[in-house]
This record gives C-alpha cells, structure tokens and sequence, in this order.
C-alpha cells in the first residue's frame, strides 16, 4: 500500500463531497443545512444518520459513529486508512504520490494478476456445472452443499486435465502464461506449462474486496495432497488472509463476534446452518496479521476448531496470538472426534447455535485443557494439574481474575481454593519481588525525568475537568505507544478515536502520517522528543482508557459552552442545532457511565 502525506491526503478531502459518497450508499434527504437517512451501522427505523455538507463530517445520533469521509469508508467498506485514502484518489483522478517505479510495476503486476485469477474462478465455476463436474457436484451433495450455497461461495471444479485451464486462458486474455506462474495457477516444466490444479473441488479465496486472490482445492477421490492452496504469491499470503470473510463481514460487524474455524467446508457447513458470521484460518498458525484484520470488525472471537490433538494445538497458538493482540476470545469445543463440519451437518440449526453460545473464556479453556491430561481423581493427578494451573493464572494480570478463576479451578479439582491460592503466592513471589524492584528504579526515574505513573494520571473526580498538564501526559503517553506500535491505531479508530481526539496539534498531525503509513522532517521531530522519554509505565489498555474519559471530558465541556451561547437564541437552525447538542451531550455522558459502570 502506497504511503501518503497529510498534503495528498488534504487534497483528495478536499476533492471530494461527502454528501456525494455517502449518498450513494443511503437514501439522504436534506433537512435545514445538514441530510439525514437511515444509519448504515445499526438498525433504525427513524434516520438519525446526519450528514453535514459544510463540515465534511457524518454523525449518528443513533450509535454515536462519526467522522470524515476516510472514517466512513473505513468502516463501511472495511478498508484501512491507506486504502481508503487510495480508493477516493482513484476515484476522483488524483495520482497517486510518492510512489517509484518498482511500486509501479508491482502495482500493475498486481492487477493483471488479480484479473488471471478472476478468469481462473469463471473457468473452474463453468466446469462445476458442466459434464465434467458430476464427480465434483456428487461430493458436494455428500457434503450437505447444494446448488445455493456453490453459488454463494462461488465454488468450482478443476477437470483432471494438464490443460484445460491454460487453454481457456489462452482464449480469454493476451497476458502471458508467465503471469499465470506468478499467480499460482500454473507451472513451468521441463517440458512446458501445466495446470497446477487438476481434479479438486476449487474453493475461491477473496479479500475484503471481494477480489480473487488465491485458491484451495479438495482432490476428488484419492490423491495427494488432500487439499492443496495456492502458494505463495504477491497478492496471497496465508498469514494475512482468512477463507470467507468478504461474505461474512457485514455478519460479523452486525454480530459484534466472529467464529474462527479451520476448514473451507467449516465455514460453508456453519454458514448454512446460520451462522454466517464464520471466517477460515486456510490451515495455518493464526498471526499477527490475522488479528489486525478481524479487529477491523470486531473485538470478540470464537474459536471452533477440530477436537482432534492438532485441532487443540492450533487453538492454542491462535489463543494466545489474538488476545495478545488485546481480542476477547472464547472457545467452543466439539466432541471427541467432531470437527465443525460434521458437526453442523449432523446436527439442527438451532443445536449449532447452542453449540456456539456455549463457548468458554479463553482462560477457562486453558483451565479445562490443563485438568484434562491428568486423572483429578487421584491425588498425583490434582496436584500435576494443580501445577499446570497455577502457571496459567500466574500469568493473569488481574487479581480479580484470578480470585475468580482460582475458584474454578478449585471446583474443578475438588480443593479448597486457599490451596490454589497459596501456590499461586508462592509460584508468584519471587516474580513479585523482581517487579517491585523494577518498578520502584522505573518510577523513580520517570518521576525525575517529569512524567507521570498511571495513578498520577488519572482524575481524582469522577466529574471534574482534566488539568492541561494531565491531558498533555495522557496524549503523551498514547502518542509514544502508537509510535513503537501503529497497529494499536486500528483498535483507536474501532472506538471512534481519531487525530481530533488530541488537543495537541503536533500529535494530530503525527497521528495522520502514521494513520497514513507517511513520514515527513516534522512527524520525525515529534516522534523523535516522544521516544526520548522513558517508556510509559503500565499497559496500553489502561493508556486508552484515560485518553477516551480524556476525550469525552473535553467533549461534554465544549458542548455546555456551546449550550451556554445558544440557550437565548429562538432562530429554527439554532434551535435544531441545540437539540442535537443536548442529545450528543446525554449520549456522551451515558457512554461514560456505561464504560465506567463496566470498569
């Protein structure tokens, strides 16, 4: 993706209408200066969806989402920032900047590729339906896949032919069997080229815009490899996609969860016992990259892997890969020797939902997973488990969570949680003194350098203003996190925080290039003063959380004097503009209390 800076971006802002955009995607209907229509993020029957023309923002009174043109489209289209940035310059003619040659041809490369694939999927979904493909619609009836859910998923078939791929290429485009190499499509022999995908059921695989990327095939009968994806290519890395997320997508924003499975016949065995919010792992470790793209649509996981031993390994690395990447996960398990697939076959629509909702805290999963490979019955048994169980909540930062779960897992055991309570001190105390060590020389050196701990910044009143030197250490502290870390600015922008959310103009601006994957002299000034200071102590999400009561703080103050001004004015605009203030004000002051009342 191309990088741009904060002039390029300003521009293709300032090239485009709001109105215009959005207008393409709801029915708006002008009211005074602003257009209202029904929110395209939640279900309403009254429009509360407000779009204003001279500011070049939207908001919605209904579900409080907001912003430009770039934030719409981000969580419309499910588009980062770069690509939103990058659809609307294409759109209204603006060349791209900064971007060399190479990028160029890559850039190019990688629309004929995606064009050769595009084909490659018309190819094998015509020879499904044909003669050729009765072998491969019989199995799919054997799968409890028929005709709507083929179409749906666009699945296909690549005959038992060395050939038949390539000609119809041949036939249908000028770009050179070369290209089709680099797609994965074809490969290069000593004696000449050759379909890579012969006799396989062909399971398309698309990113969020719905553009082919890759593909995975199921042999038909024997053979091997049972199933075989595209490798490696420019425009598909396993580590960054998932198997039906661009289906799935609206389903999981509107669900607030995803469900991760293993398996393309998973995900399309799920989907058609209605649960359509279901995205496939591709037979790989789950990533770093995986997380940063489901947590552009939800928080919330579960995991449905196999029951099998690999199943629960592969469960346990995706575990620990999202909810370090701060995801909330839970775990549905399956019977001994189920998979999803068979399970959402053999069972009703509503047992699978059942299934679904009975999904365990990851934690507890971990909990559950320890006992099981010990016989808690005997004592030997309670106390290896006990040892496997007190490394789990060592590890918990919580000492809520901890109580809460030392008391499971003493229920678990049949033990009095005092003894997973006192192993728990012991297996912790040495951790404890080295930490209080390190804390106290951090501390001390963070206090003489002028900075704050996280007891200092937060507000001794639960209503009162944050202090200007407070709200500069708050912004300080998330700014310097977001640099030594941009993919926490996906998770910023999911809760409506954006560079206006900084009162500081330098951190607006850095915000912005890093958003925009940019870097000019002045954003490496600013960044360059940040990362001279220690390092913020605590965690991120306790940082978060004092820079939104920050933001909502300011916000409430700004509307009461806003309200203050207007309260004496009886003009129609001016009244419809105070309404909407006082019902903004009430919705930031319950989305405080809310989250407050969580916490």
């Amino acid at each position: 993706m191309a990088q741009f800076d904060q002039g390029f971006v300003e521009k293709v802002r300032s090239a485009v209408d709001i109105v215009d955009i959005i207008g393409r995607d709801i029915k708006l209907t002008q009211r005074g200066k602003n257009f209202v229509g029904l929110c395209p993020f939640h279900d309403e029957k009254t429009a509360s969806f407000n779009v204003s023309r001279e500011n070049q923002l939207y908001y919605c009174f209904g579900c409080g989402s907001g912003g430009n043109i770039f934030n719409y489209l981000m969580n419309a289209r499910h588009l980062s920032f770069p690509e939103a940035v990058q659809t609307l310059a294409e759109e209204v003619g603006i060349p791209l900047p900064n971007i060399s040659p190479r990028q160029r041809e890559q850039a190019a490369k990688a629309q004929q590729l995606q064009e050769l694939n595009r084909l490659a999927a018309q190819y094998y979904y015509r020879t499904l339906r044909s003669n050729l493909g009765e072998q491969a619609r019989n199995y799919l009836v054997q799968r409890a896949i028929d005709e709507r859910l083929a179409r749906h998923f666009y699945i296909g078939f690549a005959p038992d032919s060395w050939d038949g791929l390539i000609r119809f290429l041949q036939e249908n485009t000028e770009l050179p069997l070369e290209l089709a190499v680099e797609a994965g499509l074809v490969i290069k022999g000593k004696n000449g080229y050759y379909d890579r995908f012969r006799n396989r059921v062909m399971f398309p695989i698309c990113d969020l815009n719905q553009r082919f990327i890759g593909f995975g095939g199921r042999i038909i009968g024997s053979g091997n490899p049972k199933y075989l994806n595209t490798p490696e290519t420019l425009l598909f890395q396993k580590g960054k996609s998932l198997y039906g997320l661009n289906w799935s997508k609206d389903s999981i924003k509107h669900n607030d969860y995803i469900v991760l499975v293993e398996g393309y016949t998973d995900c399309i065995s799920l989907y058609a016992k209605g649960v359509t919010n279901t995205a496939a792992s591709l037979g790989t470790a789950f990533t770093e990259h995986h997380a940063r793209l489901i947590s552009r649509l939800t928080e919330n996981v579960v995991f449905a892997f196999d029951s099998d031993s690999a199943g629960m390994k592969a469960t346990e690395r995706g575990l620990s890969i999202l909810v370090d990447a701060g995801l909330n996960v839970k775990v549905a398990s399956l019977p001994e020797n189920q998979d999803p697939d068979t399970f959402a076959r053999t069972n009703s629509a509503r047992e699978v939902a059942a299934w679904i909702e009975s999904a365990v805290p990851y934690l507890e999963y971990q909990i559950n997973t320890a006992a099981a490979q010990f016989d808690i019955n005997s004592l030997e048994g309670k106390i290896k488990a006990a040892k496997e169980i007190v490394s789990i909540l060592s590890k918990v930062e919580s000492a809520i969570v901890r109580a809460e779960y030392s008391n499971y897992a003493a229920n678990l055991l049949s033990i009095e949680q005092d003894v997973i309570i006192e192993e728990l001190r012991q297996a912790s105390g040495s951790l404890e003194a080295e930490e209080k060590v390190g804390t106290q020389s951090r501390n001390s050196h963070i206090t003489s350098q002028n900075r704050y701990t996280i007891k200092d910044l937060h507000t001794k009143h639960h209503d009162s203003d944050f202090g200007s030197d407070q709200t500069e250490a708050i912004e300080a502290c998330v700014m310097r996190l977001v640099i030594t870390n941009p993919g926490l600015i996906d998770q910023m922008v999911r809760i409506g925080l954006d560079a206006d959310s900084f009162s500081n103009a330098d951190y607006r601006y850095l915000f912005n290039l890093l958003q925009a994957d940019a870097w000019d002299k002045q954003g490496e000034a600013t960044a360059d003063q940040l990362l001279s200071e220690p390092e913020p102590p605590g965690n991120w999400s306790e940082y978060l959380q004092l820079f939104r009561e920050n933001v909502w703080f300011r916000s409430i103050n700004s509307i009461e004097e806003k309200l203050s001004l207007m309260e004496n004015h009886r003009e129609p605009d001016v009244l419809l503009q105070f309404c909407q203030l006082l019902k903004r004000y009430a919705e930031v002051r319950r989305e405080i209390f809310l989250v407050k009342s969580k916490s």
